[in-house]
């Protein structure tokens, strides 16, 4: 499927060359941001001038505008291009495909990240000769041109779209729903240039209505592709068996047309669909996940990790020692709390808590499981009889949590995921539920800041699902954030 179009002669690009187009895109927003500052430098430049003048409006007289040096400026400049093209990566800005206010709303993101990283740039590196007016007035203009930028970028798309050249054309074998629905997807949301050639029928296969116009048979493929210009062959029927398949594909290779074939329909619609190549194994595979592997945004994801383990550590570490003070001098017994706990996979590892419960705790649970609040297979009552009175309090403020951080240090954990279950209640999970395991399990998550111990079982399974499904960094620091208030404010803590 082509997803743009260059030139005037309707050079088409395929959905192959996609990435290399996304990565253009990065290079226009990086443009424009380059462009944008030293606009700002500009502007800054003449209000100062006219400040000096007296001709500044009355609205800005208490404004001190200093003057700057415009080269120690320019030598900033080299320092933000890559905190730019990471703002830009993780607000997802490259998807032309989106709408004016969408793709505003994630430039507001990357300019709010790159801002963040910039004023953090400068404490780091002890920037001194930044002025905040520039900050704010580049973050404005900044936001401003790359808006501007867009909508300049997809009116001229468009225009080259009304100049009628022939651009990638497609022909879609089938004429039931999920046929009619591709169709509809490259005439409405792709926009650039496909142009639709018409449907095939399959013999067997009800056809609807909307698929117009019908152009022949599958049987008559090879007529078609010979008949006219066709840039690729969609193959939009799940239930076509595979030997009905053998002898259109060949037509499709023999001259050297695209193919986008559709799974069957017993293959999980939600995951992540690739053809893999194994080094020594000649066939292609077709590999299907459902987790993040995006190596990348992992390995941020664990610097991140590292980076707030490390910073919490210095933060809490005065509340550490209170705590454990506190629970020496309450009860005799071991200060942390120690069990096993089912991480990535099942993988099993000693998860540290401080103890916020008697000695003999887990020996009186079987005697409380018919006071048990929560569904499925976890334990929960309000008021358990075996929490010490300074075990309710850091189990009030989720200080009992805080030892986890070297759980995260050593890997087992992350700052955000599922929080990781006991083996036992692992070994009562239905399948579905075990999916939540796909990940390495973190300190805090989805559940702990949408109610925690006021939702149920299931919900708080499915939330693990969704955070898994749509994980991103961005994600993750919305969780962090989120977390902030939750704690404070003791949000369905027990």
């Amino acid at each position: 499927m082509t997803y743009c179009t260059s030139g005037a002669e309707g050079a088409d690009v395929t959905r192959h060359q996609a990435a290399f187009f996304r990565r253009l895109t990065y290079l226009y927003d990086l443009v424009i941001s380059i462009i944008a500052f030293f606009a700002a430098l500009s502007l800054r430049a003449w209000l100062y001038d006219l400040q000096a003048s007296g001709a500044l409006p009355d609205v800005f007289a208490s404004v001190e505008i200093k003057s700057v040096t415009v080269r120690d400026y320019y030598r900033l400049l080299w320092g933000l291009l890559p905190l730019w093209v990471t703002a830009f990566y993780f607000g997802d800005t490259s998807d032309f495909r989106l709408s004016y206010a969408r793709a505003a709303g994630r430039y507001v993101k990357a300019v709010g990240l790159g801002l963040a990283f910039f004023v953090a740039a400068t404490f780091i590196f002890k920037i001194h000769f930044i002025a905040r007016s520039f900050v704010i007035m580049f973050g404005v203009v900044h936001l401003v041109s790359l808006i501007l930028g867009r909508v300049v970028l997809l009116e001229s798309v468009a225009v080259l779209r009304r100049q009628h050249v022939d651009g990638h054309r497609v022909l879609v074998i089938g004429t039931g729903q999920e046929a009619v629905a591709f169709a509809r997807t490259i005439r409405t949301q792709a926009p650039f240039n496909n142009r639709l050639i018409g449907y095939l029928t399959v013999p067997g296969e009800p056809s609807i209505p909307d698929a117009q116009p019908i152009v022949g048979r599958l049987k008559d493929l090879d007529d078609v592709l010979d008949g006219q210009p066709i840039d690729e062959v969609v193959f939009a029927v799940p239930e076509l068996q595979p030997e009905m398949l053998e002898e259109p594909l060949r037509h499709c290779d023999e001259r050297g047309v695209e193919v986008l074939l559709t799974m069957p329909p017993d293959v999980p619609r939600h995951g992540k669909v690739e053809v893999a190549k194994v080094t020594g194994y000649d066939l292609p595979m077709i590999g299907m996940r459902r987790t993040p592997t995006a190596q990348g945004s992992l390995i941020l994801k664990r610097m991140l990790d590292l980076t707030g383990c490390i910073f919490g550590l210095m933060v809490v570490g005065p509340i550490l020692i209170v705590a454990a003070i506190a629970i020496r001098v309450e009860s005799k017994g071991p200060i942390f709390f120690k069990q096993v706990r089912a991480g990535k996979h099942g993988r099993k590892f000693v998860m540290y808590k401080f103890r916020s419960m008697v000695v003999d705790a887990e020996a009186r649970k079987k005697e409380l499981m018919h006071l048990n609040e929560m569904g499925g297979p976890v334990f929960k009552i309000k008021r358990d009889p075996r929490i010490t009175r300074v075990g309710a309090f850091i189990r009030k403020t989720s200080i009992d949590e805080l030892p986890q951080l070297f759980n995260v240090l050593f890997g087992d954990m992350s700052l955000v995921g599922p929080r990781p279950p006991l083996p036992s209640e692992v070994e009562q999970y239905e399948a579905w539920q075990r999916r939540r395991l796909s990940v390495r399990p973190g300190i805090t998550g989805l559940w702990q800041v949408s109610g925690r111990n006021q939702i149920d079982f299931d919900e708080w399974m499915e939330l693990d699902l969704s955070y898994i499904d749509n994980w991103s960094l961005w994600l993750d620091l919305k969780i962090l954030f989120k977390t902030v208030p939750v704690v404070l404010l003791q949000k369905g803590s027990s």
